[in-house]
């Protein structure tokens, strides 16, 4: 014979510890721009290997799309992330933008470090293109010739990286990440390229 009472009082315990399971669970986020769906719930502030590669396909795409010649070598510039709170793995970016500049079957991708190996010189040539550019002074057409005939480089891609953050209406965080690319014609002292990149992280 089933105890009622005892029945009852387990059906009322049952039914509160769900009501208190529900209630820990936070709504999600609002939607507010690039979140993938895969990723709504768990992101975090600082930039995923995901980000850093919509971050560099952006860019690579743009300069395809540019009709840049066959074989153009492109290298890694400097990039000034001194305006962003969140760290920025440099290294991740010129990885990921070797393998998708190589594998484009068009352009070619130097690294700076290698263009810079034993050669003092053109590393303190670097040096004044990073001050200038640190420093948002002109590009020196004149520098760029020279470094690049020495490095045997086509294109420096400079680039900064700065964030926004703000609060969500009902609570969290949403950052927002800019990076913003120069392509420079070491030929000419021209700028090739100007291209933009947004991401936004939402965070609860």
């Amino acid at each position: 014979m089933v105890d009622r009472k005892r029945f009852g009082w387990m059906n009322g315990r049952l039914l509160a510890l769900g009501l208190m399971v529900a209630g820990c669970k936070s709504p999600p986020a609002p939607y507010t721009g690039y979140v993938p769906e895969e990723e709504q719930g768990v992101m975090t502030v600082g930039l995923d290997d995901h980000d850093y590669d919509v971050a560099v396909q952006g860019v690579v795409n743009a300069m395809i799309s540019r009709g840049l010649p066959q074989g153009y070598v492109v290298a890694l510039g400097p990039v000034d992330a001194r305006d962003c709170a969140y760290d920025i793995r440099i290294r991740q970016i010129q990885d990921s933008m070797q393998f998708n500049l190589e594998t484009s079957g068009r352009l070619r991708f130097t690294m700076m470090d290698s263009a810079l190996y034993g050669d003092s010189a053109l590393a303190e040539s670097y040096k004044i293109m990073e001050y200038n550019w640190f420093q948002n002074n002109p590009m020196d057409a004149e520098d760029l010739y020279v470094f690049g005939s020495r490095a045997e480089i086509n294109a420096i891609l400079f680039g900064r990286v700065s964030c926004m953050e703000r609060q969500l209406p009902g609570g969290g965080t949403e950052i927002t990440y800019r990076f913003v690319w120069r392509l420079a014609n070491t030929k000419t002292g021209l700028i090739d390229l100007t291209h933009e990149q947004r991401i936004r992280k939402n965070v609860r």
